[in-house]
C-alpha cells in the first residue's frame, strides 16, 4: 500500500476532459442514479416495520429532506471544488489523507460496487423474472451460479461499453433513459389512482417481536428509505465534466431531489390503493411494482409496470457506472488506489481503467452475494461517508473562509446539521439494535462501518511510520471479513 501524495499538478489531467454534462444532463445523473430499485423494493419493508399509514408517508418525506439537506452543503462543495472523485476529494482537504483514503475506498469497493452489483441482481431476480414466467434465481443445473448472475453481470459489462465510448454518449441515454420513465411512472401512478379497484384486502403479516412502532423499527425503515434516495449525491463525481458547475451541481441536486420525492410520494400513494397498507406490508421481498401489477389484473398494464421498473433501475445502473468510477480515477491520481486508474483514455478523455476495474469487482460481489446482503452492508455505510462529506463542508468554512463558492449552502447551518442529525440516529440506532438483538446478523449491515475504522486506522499507522504489516494486516483482515460475510 502506497501513501497518498498530493499531486503536484492537480488538474493537469482533469483539464483535459470535456465539461460534458449540461443541467438536464446533471438532473437526470442525480434522478437516474435516485431512482433505482430501491422505490420498488422498500416500500413494502418499510410498510413491515412501522404499521402506521401516516408514519409511513412521513419517512418518506423525510427521506426526501434528508436529501435536500445533503444535497446543499455538497452543491457548496461541488461548486467550491469541481473536480473528479467527490466525497473523496472534500474529505482529503477537510479531514486529510487517512480519512479521505479510508472514506474512498469504502465508498468505491463496498457503496458504489455494491450498489452497482445489487441493482443488477435486483432487475433479473424480480422484473425479468416475472417477464420470462420463470425464477432466473434458481442455480443451473450441476452449477452453484444462477441466470441472474450471469446476466446481471453481462448487464454491469454493457453499462461499462456505454460509458467506456464517451461520457457525452453515457449522458445522451441518461437524458432519455430518465425522462422517459420518469414521466411513464408519474402517469401510471396518476392513473391508478384515480381508476385503481378497491384495495386488496390482506391479513397483516406475522411478526417475530411487539407490533407497537418503536425507535428500532423507525430506524430500520429509515435505512431503508435513505437507500432508496441515495443517488442524490452522485453528480459531484463527475463534477470536472459538468459545464457550469457552479449553478449546475447544486441545481441538480436540488431540484432532482425535490422532483424524485414527489413522484416517490405518487409511487408509495399508487402501491397502497392498490394493495392496500396490510397488503403492501406483507409483500416480504417481492418488491411493490409487481405486486401491484399483480392486482391490477391487467396482463398489458402489468408488463408495462414491470418493463417501466426495469428501464428505471438500468437506468441507476448506468448512473452508478458512470459516477463512481471517478472516486477510483481521483484517488489513482493521489496514489491511494492503482495509479492505471487514473489514466484518461480515447479522445473523449474517459478513465477507462477505472471502469472496467469497477465492473470486475462488481462482478464478483454479484457472484459472492445476494442483493439482500449486499444491501445491508452498504447501508449504514452510506450514512458515515454522507455524514463526513457535509461536515467537510463546516470544516471548509472554518479552515478556508477564503475561498470562492459561487454556491451556499442554502438555509445554512440548518439543512446541513439536519442531515448530520438523521445520521447520527440511524447510525446510533443500528448499534444499540445490534448490541440489544445480538447475533451475527444483526451486526452484518455495520461491516462497512468497520471496514472504514480500521482502513483509517491501519493508513494512519502507516503515514505515521510504523510497521507496515499492521497497516497491511488489516486491510487484509477487513476485506476478509466482508468476503466470508457474503458467502455465507
Amino acid at each position: 500500500m502506497s501513501e497518498p501524495r498530493s499531486n503536484p499538478h492537480p488538474d493537469r489531467t482533469e483539464s483535459d476532459i470535456p465539461r460534458v454534462i449540461g443541467p438536464v444532463a446533471g438532473f437526470a445523473v442525480v434522478a437516474g442514479s435516485m431512482l433505482g430499485v430501491g422505490i420498488f423494493l422498500f416500500p413494502g419493508k418499510v410498510a413491515f416495520e412501522i404499521d402506521s399509514v401516516g408514519v409511513f408517508f412521513l419517512l418518506w418525506l423525510l427521506g426526501g429532506l434528508f436529501a435536500l439537506a445533503g444535497s446543499v452543503a455538497c452543491g457548496e462543495l461541488g461548486a467550491m471544488m469541481p473536480r473528479a472523485g467527490g466525497d473523496y476529494v472534500f474529505q482529503r482537504e477537510a479531514f486529510g489523507p487517512s480519512m479521505a483514503f479510508a472514506s474512498g475506498w469504502v465508498l468505491f469497493a463496498a457503496i458504489f460496487c455494491g450498489s452497482i452489483a445489487s441493482m443488477s441482481v435486483a432487475v433479473f431476480q424480480y422484473q425479468v423474472s416475472s417477464l420470462a414466467g420463470t425464477d432466473l434465481t434458481r442455480p443451473i443445473d450441476g452449477s452453484w451460479i444462477s441466470w441472474a448472475q450471469i446476466l446481471a453481470i453481462a448487464l454491469i459489462a454493457t453499462v461499462t461499453v456505454v460509458n467506456h465510448i464517451g461520457t457525452r454518449v453515457s449522458a445522451v441515454v441518461m437524458v432519455l433513459m430518465t425522462l422517459a420513465p420518469i414521466t411513464a411512472l408519474t402517469a401510471l401512478s396518476l392513473y391508478v389512482l384515480g381508476a385503481a379497484p378497491e384495495p386488496v384486502v390482506a391479513p397483516p403479516p406475522e411478526k417475530a417481536g411487539a407490533s407497537a412502532l418503536g425507535i428500532a423499527g423507525l430506524a430500520a425503515g429509515f435505512l431503508y428509505v435513505n437507500f432508496a434516495f441515495s443517488g442524490w449525491i452522485n453528480i459531484i463525481y463527475v463534477a470536472s465534466e459538468v459545464k457550469d458547475p457552479g449553478r449546475n451541481i447544486p441545481r441538480s441536486m436540488i431540484s432532482a431531489s425535490a422532483g424524485v420525492t414527489a413522484l416517490y410520494l405518487l409511487l408509495c400513494a399508487a402501491f397502497i390503493s392498490v394493495l392496500g397498507f396490510t397488503g403492501l406490508s406483507a409483500l416480504g421481498w417481492t418488491d411493490a411494482g409487481t405486486g401491484m401489477a399483480r392486482a391490477l389484473g391487467s396482463p398489458l398494464l402489468a408488463t408495462a409496470v414491470l418493463v417501466l421498473i426495469a428501464v428505471a433501475i438500468v437506468t441507476s445502473v448506468n448512473a452508478t457506472v458512470l459516477s463512481s468510477a471517478r472516486v477510483a480515477f481521483a484517488m489513482g491520481k493521489d496514489g491511494a488506489f492503482w495509479r492505471g486508474a487514473a489514466a484518461l483514455g480515447g479522445k473523449r478523455r474517459v478513465p477507462r481503467k477505472a471502469l472496467w476495474v469497477q465492473a470486475a469487482l462488481a462482478s464478483v460481489l454479484v457472484l459472492t452475494g445476494t442483493f439482500e446482503e449486499i444491501i445491508k452492508m452498504t447501508s449504514i455505510a452510506m450514512f458515515v461517508t454522507g455524514t463526513l462529506t457535509v461536515l467537510s463542508m463546516f470544516v471548509l468554512r472554518r479552515t478556508r473562509p477564503e475561498a470562492p463558492r459561487p454556491y451556499r449552502a442554502t438555509l445554512f447551518p440548518v439543512l446541513p446539521a439536519l442531515y448530520v442529525a438523521f445520521s447520527l440516529f440511524a447510525i446510533g440506532a443500528s448499534f444499540w439494535d445490534a448490541i440489544k438483538a445480538g447475533g451475527a446478523d444483526t451486526w452484518y449491515p455495520l461491516i462497512g462501518v468497520a471496514l472504514l475504522a480500521v482502513t483509517f486506522v491501519a493508513h494512519l499507522l502507516y503515514r505515521r511510520k510504523f510497521v507496515k504489516a499492521v497497516s497491511a494486516g488489516g486491510l487484509f483482515l477487513a476485506a476478509w471479513i466482508i468476503l466470508h460475510q457474503l458467502t455465507l
